[in-house]
């Protein structure tokens, strides 16, 4: 997403939670005056399972990478706010997926370094389960109608373009991937979050004839829904809420997407996901945690900041 539209929703954010009146005002006051911490954006690699973890700026992804081989302390990238923190899987996956934090300081430099992120820990811990789903987020291809992940990226690079500051932003290449129709294509994705807000954006640039989509996984015990159709925005969302983190307690989650540039196309392979009509598009996803800041507990506190989100992204047009 662009600079100055990211401005744009972080300085309308304090007068949003003052107008809201709906019963979940105090979910929203929370949100809003948390106070802000460093946004950190981490890629940390190693050579062999005997070596530390470094961090790096840059990195492209070894043919040889295979999943589980600790070439990654958590299969990826990550990036935080004081508020929550995510990771992407780099690898055929290229699904997104959800750090919990129970603290506002940075914490991703301890994950996969100390104990296990699967386990509830004092910082927080990993709260979505992915699967064979395009995770939070996450970007994959639509084959025999159906959102998978890709499978198999030949060529696949991180970059880390700021970190430590108000701002957090990465972008992603992938390249070579096999399209339905037999060619090749590839995409740019570039993720920007900011230091207050759970949003990450994200916007991306593909090439070849690459039928691209995006979604949210659907647990049991989680209830979907999608905002309301309306002229006056050009944003949409869908959700879901429920007792679906991986410590069997509150999660929500969130996709936004533009209604010029993609449609919701329902449930299929565990995600109700989105696709999208032409090579460039952006959109964002967000999850709260009921251990987290915000004191987030129920679907219509959720909903109520899924509300001041949208009405944020339609303002930065």
């Amino acid at each position: 997403m662009k600079t100055a539209h990211l401005g744009a929703i972080l300085a309308s954010a304090a007068m949003l939670a003052a107008c809201t009146t709906s019963g979940s005002e105090a979910a929203l006051a929370n949100y809003a005056g948390a106070q802000p911490a460093p946004v950190i954006v981490d890629l940390r690699v190693r050579e062999n399972a005997a070596a530390p973890y470094l961090s790096v700026d840059q990195f492209t992804v070894p043919a040889s990478h295979e999943i589980g081989d600790g070439i990654f302390p958590y299969e990826g990238i990550g990036w935080e706010n004081g508020q929550i923190g995510y990771r992407l899987y780099l690898d055929g996956r290229f699904a997104s997926d959800i750090f919990g934090k129970q603290v506002a300081e940075p914490v991703l430099a301890q994950i996969g370094e100390v104990g296990s992120y699967h386990e509830l820990a004092a910082w927080g811990m990993d709260v979505l389960k992915v699967g064979p789903s395009l995770g939070i987020g996450g970007i994959g291809i639509m084959r025999g109608g159906e959102p998978v992940q890709f499978g198999s990226i030949p060529e696949l690079s991180a970059a880390v373009e700021e970190s430590g500051g108000a701002m957090g932003r990465f972008t992603v290449a992938a390249k070579g991937i096999v399209t339905p129709a037999g060619g090749t294509g590839g995409f740019t994705a570039n993720f920007s979050i900011a230091a207050e807000g759970p949003m990450t954006l994200v916007s991306v640039t593909a090439q070849g004839d690459l039928p691209l989509a995006t979604g949210i996984v659907m647990h049991d015990g989680a209830e979907f829904w999608q905002s309301r159709a309306s002229n006056s925005t050009s944003w949409r969302y869908i959700a879901t809420y429920g007792a679906q983190s991986e410590n069997q307690d509150g999660l929500g989650i969130a996709l936004f997407y533009r209604a010029d540039q993609a449609s919701y196309g329902g449930l299929a392979n565990q995600t109700h996901y989105v696709t999208f009509g032409g090579p460039q598009f952006d959109y964002g996803f967000l999850a709260e945690w009921e251990r987290g800041s915000s004191g987030v507990k129920d679907r219509a506190s959720f909903d109520a900041i899924l509300q001041g989100e949208l009405s944020r992204l339609d303002q930065s047009q």
